[in-house]
């Protein structure tokens, strides 16, 4: 069974996890839809549907013509995200009436781990880093089905709302549960809505969402402008904004993500849940600590419920 990262925060007694669980989710789209599968060991192997098994209307006496669905097999290897959150001893009893520091600390640390994951989420590559879990831009171009790429190598293209349509109409199971590109991609494309009086909102939840071709729109703060664009859109694809370098070369290009969440579409999976421990105690200095750890990854085991559309100008004017 997956659920939620909240709804499974329900299940535990710590209310201290189940505070950090709020904090690594709260205000992201994504996370708070991003449902999580509890696994044994280091990895889930699961088949990719990549082609749907076919039907078809016979005469009497015909010959039935046998087909299965496509697969291919997969595995995500969950890995190590965490840190170490320390608050020293001195500092806690003389300043404890002012403010918590630990909570603080602790706070913070949550923002770092969401942060570290979300970027794994789109660009982690395990070939290359492997600390790190494959993120959605190696596991949609381990398939070429569900991706759709503009420019040339070096050379990223305008938007077309064509292509846009074009990516969304590859999840063929449904539509697309989100839309997320960058702010200054939703900036251009909104340009281009206005003028053809095309700004469309959906009300949901007492909360006014954005739509496009009536999927709802998110923006990422950790989808970059500074992508690579490669011809192949393979091997050393992305960019790794912590540093500033790239794992291909940094193109000025940008990439939107057609995403479904659930079980068999984009979905998580972890071998141990996000944890706290607390020390009292440390050996090599006065101070208490709070580790917050988790082991996870993500998987797509259906590719028509993801796909992406790469290789776009972020500043370039959006046409029809």
């Amino acid at each position: 069974m997956a659920m939620t990262l909240v709804e499974a925060s329900k299940y535990s007694n710590n209310v201290l996890q189940r505070g950090v669980i709020e904090l690594i989710v709260k205000d992201d789209p994504i996370m708070s839809r991003l449902q999580f599968k509890d696994i044994k060991g280091n990895g889930l192997t699961y088949d990719v549907e990549t082609s749907l098994s076919g039907a078809d209307f016979y005469q009497v006496g015909d010959t039935w013509l046998e087909s299965t669905s496509t697969v291919t097999q997969h595995t995500a290897h969950t890995k190590i995200l965490g840190g170490d959150a320390d608050v020293d001893n001195y500092l806690a009893a003389t300043r404890s009436n002012v403010q918590d520091l630990m909570a603080e600390q602790i706070e913070a640390k949550s923002k770092a781990i969401r942060h570290a994951f979300l970027n794994t989420l789109f660009y982690g590559d395990n070939a290359t880093e492997g600390a790190r879990f494959d993120g959605l831009h190696q596991i949609l171009d381990s398939e070429t089905y569900n991706t759709v790429a503009v420019g040339g190598s070096g050379a990223p293209a305008v938007l077309s709302m064509e292509k846009l349509e074009e990516m969304i109409d590859l999840i063929l199971d449904g539509k697309p549960d989100m839309l997320v590109m960058t702010k200054m991609m939703r900036r251009q494309i909104n340009t281009y809505l206005k003028s053809v009086g095309g700004l469309t909102y959906d009300d949901s939840a007492n909360k006014r969402v954005q739509t496009i071709l009536g999927v709802p729109v998110h923006v990422s703060d950790f989808l970059s402008n500074d992508e690579s664009c490669d011809n192949d859109y393979g091997s050393g694809y992305g960019h790794n904004p912590s540093d500033g370098t790239s794992l291909g070369d940094d193109d000025n290009s940008t990439s939107i993500f057609a995403l479904q969440f659930g079980p068999k579409a984009l979905c998580g999976v972890q071998s141990m849940p996000i944890t706290v421990e607390k020390f009292k105690k440390l050996e090599t200095k006065d101070a208490a600590r709070t580790r917050i750890k988790w082991y996870p990854a993500i998987m797509v085991q259906s590719v028509i419920s993801c796909a992406k559309l790469t290789g776009l100008q972020p500043a370039g004017t959006v046409t029809a």
